[in-house]
């Protein structure tokens, strides 16, 4: 009765586990962005701040998850991959989702109140727009990915309260457009699995009158060399280089080139699946172009201030 009581109890755990996506926890990173381009990530004095303010945020944003499942669930049983997922198969019922997104959402507040009282407007901003996202905008095609994009630059915002820097308005537009590029990509790799299961109702409402990818393949490129060239912009903006003391960093474009054209021809041919996230994750190109960068950026900014 003992051993079976103890499996029923990971068992569990290991539901409300996934519920929370943690895999999805690596767009948060998006909160450092601010540090990291300011040096502040090196000053140990706002460790615990910035650990406190990512946590805050991931629990935040795991909390919308288990209530975006909640309410969700029925659409999500009829999505190839969507349907394993606790909330969805049955094996988790609506009211532990919500007694677990209570939970998470209270140690959120936590971690928020503890890493500075400045980021936690930022944040219920957040949970308040995915909320809507969760209930309403996400079958609104178009708008749900606009939507999603605004979540990560209220990341990077918070990222700047936590630090208190005011951020690169430049920096913001290479937020969104690069969110709003991952997530056509994801919605682009959707529709190929709808018409690939064609018997099958559709497992995203907003891409139900949606059948052919020309008109995404055309708004990917295009945001594709927004994101290039707003930060590039951003390198050479005028504040970016009085604030950091060097014109250097436009030495790392061809690192943000790569890295971009790299994730579309990995997306278009098919290894992405629908998960942006899994792929950066998985794909070693994207991890090395990534740690090329970030330690590029580091050695510029560090020599010159």
């Amino acid at each position: 009765m003992t051993n079976n009581s103890g499996v029923q109890r990971r068992g569990l755990l290991r539901l409300l586990w996934g519920t929370l996506r943690p895999r999805q926890w690596i767009k948060n990173s998006f909160v450092l962005a601010p540090a990291i381009f300011t040096l502040q990530i090196l000053n140990p004095d706002i460790w615990f701040r910035l650990l406190a303010g990512v946590a805050g945020f991931c629990f935040a944003a795991s909390a919308v998850y288990t209530v975006n499942d909640i309410f969700n669930c029925a659409e999500d049983r009829r999505h190839p991959q969507k349907k394993r997922r606790p909330i969805a198969s049955g094996e988790l019922t609506k009211t532990t989702g919500w007694i677990l997104a209570f939970v998470v959402l209270l140690i959120s507040n936590i971690f928020l109140f503890l890493s500075g009282s400045s980021v936690v407007v930022t944040v219920w901003a957040y949970i308040g727009l995915m909320l809507l996202y969760s209930i309403w905008l996400r079958r609104l095609f178009i708008l749900d990915v606009i939507i999603i994009a605004i979540g990560f630059v209220l990341r990077v915002i918070a990222g700047a309260g936590l630090i208190h820097q005011p951020i690169s308005h430049w920096l913001l537009l290479c937020t969104f457009t690069i969110a709003l590029f991952l997530g056509m990509i994801k919605r682009r790799q959707e529709i190929i699995v709808m018409n690939a299961q064609p018997d099958q109702l559709p497992g995203r409402s907003s891409l139900t009158n949606v059948q052919d990818t020309t008109l995404l393949d055309g708004w990917i490129n295009i945001l594709a060399g927004m994101t290039i060239l707003c930060y590039a912009l951003y390198t050479v903006d005028p504040a970016t280089i009085a604030k950091h003391h060097t014109t250097s960093l436009i030495y790392t474009i061809p690192f943000v080139i790569y890295g971009i054209f790299r994730y579309q021809k990995m997306a278009l041919i098919g290894h992405a699946g629908e998960d942006p996230a899994s792929l950066i994750i998985r794909d070693p190109e994207i991890k090395i172009i990534v740690a090329l960068w970030g330690l590029t950026v580091g050695i510029l900014l560090f020599t010159a201030n």
